[in-house]
């Protein structure tokens, strides 16, 4: 049986990009929400940090699951001879 880590690490990041999306369509909602991540309108450090998060959790959660499935395949016997 494959293993389940890729798909762990990227169920953990859901709740940043619930984060994410929440907190963008409330700042866009706001009267000046077009300018946000300007120079006038930069974006809080909570909201890089939970950027760097999201992106970091999902290409590791990527990574995994097709460096175990590559793992998966190599030892899954395939019934020819050798």
């Amino acid at each position: 049986m494959m293993r389940v880590r890729g798909a762990i690490v990227l169920a953990a990041g859901v709740p940043f990009w619930i984060y994410l999306v929440r907190f963008l369509n409330e700042v866009t909602k706001s009267p000046f929400g077009y300018e946000f991540g300007s120079v006038v309108f930069p974006p809080p450090p909570q909201f890089r940090a939970a950027q760097f998060v999201t992106v970091i959790s999902f290409f590791l959660g990527l990574y995994l699951l097709v460096a175990d499935f590559i793992t998966w395949i190599k030892k899954r016997p395939n019934g020819r001879p050798h």
